[in-house]
């Protein structure tokens, strides 16, 4: 059975060995974490289905919802420590790049999300859901996410090896003046899309001011920086604002940062597009999440750890995946190259489940 091999997984990560209660629920979340990978679907019906136990359906989809809406849910115990060996592995290179975003999930409810960029992915480090499907989330919400991702990394890098670079990349809806304090207050570097219509002058007094959109950049060059600056109308600063009209895009980029060489910059903010992929993995082309009628915020929320947790599994396993015997079954292999991380490791996380091959889950020690 495919959920034992994910119960070991889950059992081996565990600071201490789970017992009574503690095992029930990760046997539980092992289960739905199985159904989930085995389904694509993230809804009640469809993980109750595929669960792998002997009880009748309807025990079965009460089970995967009790688990779901259960006090003793927790991210501290049912999420973090599968977490923990990807962040101290990936932060080995010195720099993790993280982008924040929000998404559409469940029935009329909306997640916002951190995740470390990694290989053309984002994987999930911290999130929050609201009940809306549309809209900018508040900037305290922006600003209490930050600080709680930045906490799980105080406790979770070891700075005396290395010290290790962090960059948070945002759109237009994370340029508030809070969310770049922060940034700072965490030692992090940051790059924030902003507005044409920000205002922006070489003195807090924002004498003599103008708009970002304002600036061209001289004939020939696609892009300017402008250190040292104040923004808005309260004059925070000193702020670096770079100008970038890359060919690929019909209008230029404004964007705010603390880093003071603009192609660097640039390069950064290229990659915050890579956390669109993790919703469509989790989505469309995974686990179809934006389909499940689930409409509590709290449900969805631990329905989300789950899929992460299965999204981990299905990036882990990319790594035995290539180098599979089977792999010309289950991809074909002048396509490799072509796959996603996740794609490769979900096609053949399936293949294996399906023929019932021995799952030997000893991932790669060069995770990054």
């Amino acid at each position: 059975m495919f959920y034992k091999d994910v119960k070991k997984w889950l059992i081996k990560h565990q600071p201490q060995p789970p017992q009574g209660n503690s095992l029930r629920r990760l046997n539980v979340l092992a289960l739905m974490i199985s159904a989930l990978i085995r389904s694509g679907r993230a809804s009640l019906q469809s993980i109750g289905t595929e669960m792998e136990t002997d009880t009748d359906l309807e025990s079965r989809i009460k089970q995967a919802k009790r688990w779901l809406t259960n006090k003793w849910t927790d991210t501290t115990v049912h999420f973090i420590p599968y977490l923990i060996p990807i962040i101290r592995s990936l932060s080995k290179s010195g720099e993790l790049l993280l982008a924040i975003d929000g998404s559409g999930v469940g029935s009329n409810c909306s997640s916002l999300m951190i995740s470390i960029i990694w290989r053309g992915r984002a994987i999930p480090v911290g999130w929050v859901v609201r009940q809306a499907p549309k809209g900018h989330f508040s900037e305290q919400m922006h600003v209490d996410l930050i600080n709680q991702v930045g906490q799980l990394f105080k406790n979770t890098i070891d700075q005396k090896e290395k010290k290790c670079q962090i960059i948070l990349l945002g759109d237009g809806e994370f340029d508030g003046l809070q969310v770049q304090k922060t940034c700072l207050e965490l030692g992090w570097d940051y790059v924030l899309k902003t507005a044409k219509d920000t205002l922006i002058a070489d003195n807090r007094q924002m004498e003599n001011h103008s708009k970002f959109g304002d600036v061209i950049a001289p004939e020939g060059s696609n892009h300017l920086i402008f250190n040292n600056m104040y923004i808005t109308t309260k004059g925070y600063g000193t702020v670096n604002l770079v100008y970038w009209h890359d060919k690929k895009y019909q209008n230029p980029l404004y964007l705010l940062t603390n880093l003071e060489y603009a192609p660097l910059v640039e390069s950064f903010y290229r990659r915050r597009y890579r956390i669109e992929t993790f919703f469509g993995d989790i989505k469309s082309r995974g686990f179809n999440i934006h389909r499940t009628k689930i409409n509590d915020p709290e449900t969805l929320f631990n329905l989300l750890l789950v899929a992460c947790l299965a999204f981990f599994i299905a990036i882990l396993f990319e790594f035995d995946a290539r180098r599979s015997p089977h792999i010309s079954k289950f991809c074909r292999k002048q396509r490799v190259d072509d796959l996603s991380v996740f794609q490769l490791g979900y096609r053949g996380l399936i293949f294996y489940i399906k023929k019932r091959l021995r799952f030997s889950f000893q991932f790669s020690k060069n995770f990054p």
